[in-house]
């Protein structure tokens, strides 16, 4: 009897045993898993930054992201808001989202970049809440939220009552119309979709066929020329003019880097030029790309050839819809006249 109330004894420790070494393996196992990662970690989308954003504002990915997960917001915004956070401010300031207004009404409240990234955050979410947006991939819908950033949440109602999507005839719309109710000779931004989406990178930079056997190449695809290089009008023209439609592709006509990327305000150098690209190709010449309506590019971005930067519009001092060139020896003047550089005899 006693023999077998001490087998009972060492099988039951034995067992004991077996289920704590059985534990302690499981607990390694999960380690390893935890560290290596395992096939449904390896799936989870990349959330890189921008590669077109300033180091100014990727400075603040980390702040960006305490403030999303606080206002349960997913990483998968990342992009887009370091984006609009380059066009806020170029991440230079103390309200680098430009979102005062959002939490006072007023501007000038927000005194540290913390703070204005938790607000414009936050106020995100509530924007991406009021869109009933589901996700990034429903980009029209996004759209509308990002612009609702811009001008305020009445957008999304404006839009809902307007077909439920986003489009630049509604963003400008609605600026006339707050515009003419605030008594205000304008409100907003109605090119913030297209001033933000520049700076979001892609996975493979656009390109157009730039035709032509020049050492630079032409700009559009089948050209037209609507205005010389001389005298016109009693004063130079600088450049040759292409007359293009709205929205035709701009390719680059050498490569080199973006230098100036915005619209030319009086005073810069680039005054009546609308919405201008100037490239500086590394060999003693700058190309200059005028009166764009919607800029594809930012400053610092290397270029390739034919790469887009921009798509033809009328912008600024224009009286119709045409790409401006201009061929430069120095970066803000010494024009030369592109047409032996475009048509080579």
């Amino acid at each position: 009897m006693k023999a077998l109330k001490w087998k009972l004894y060492v099988a039951a420790a034995l067992a004991g045993m077996l289920l704590c070494l059985l534990v302690v393996v499981f607990q390694i196992l999960m380690l390893l898993a935890s560290v290596f990662g395992g096939s449904e970690e390896a799936t989870t989308p990349s959330n890189l930054p921008p590669a077109k954003v300033s180091e100014a504002v990727l400075q603040y990915q980390d702040v960006f992201q305490e403030a999303m997960k606080e206002h349960g917001v997913s990483e998968v915004y990342l992009p887009i808001l370091l984006a609009m956070c380059m066009q806020e401010s170029g991440g230079q300031g103390n309200d680098v989202m430009q979102s005062s207004e959002s939490k006072s009404g007023q501007i000038g409240t927000i005194t540290t970049p913390r703070e204005s990234i938790f607000q414009g955050v936050k106020y995100f979410a509530s924007l991406i809440k009021g869109a009933k947006l589901t996700g990034p991939q429903d980009e029209n819908r996004l759209m509308v939220v990002v612009q609702a950033y811009n001008y305020g949440g009445g957008f999304i109602g404006y839009v809902d009552k307007n077909g439920g999507k986003y489009s630049p005839a509604l963003a400008q719309g609605f600026s006339q119309l707050m515009a003419m109710k605030m008594g205000w000779s304008g409100y907003g931004d109605p090119l913030y979709i297209e001033h933000v989406w520049r700076y979001l990178q892609t996975s493979e930079e656009a390109t157009t066929e730039t035709p032509g056997s020049g050492e630079f190449k032409i700009p559009v695809t089948n050209p037209v020329i609507t205005s010389g290089f001389g005298p016109r009008w009693g004063t130079n023209h600088r450049g040759i003019d292409f007359g293009q439609p709205i929205g035709t592709p701009i390719g680059a006509s050498q490569a080199g880097t973006v230098e100036f990327a915005s619209f030319g305000q009086s005073g810069s150098g680039f005054g009546g030029f609308g919405n201008v690209v100037l490239i500086n190709h590394h060999n003693g010449y700058w190309t200059l790309y005028a009166h764009i309506s919607v800029l594809r590019t930012a400053v610092g971005q290397k270029v390739k050839g034919g790469q887009i930067i921009g798509e033809v519009g009328s912008t600024g001092d224009s009286t119709g819809p045409h790409l401006h060139l201009e061929i430069r020896k120095e970066k803000m003047g010494a024009q030369v006249d592109p047409y032996p550089y475009l048509y080579p005899s």
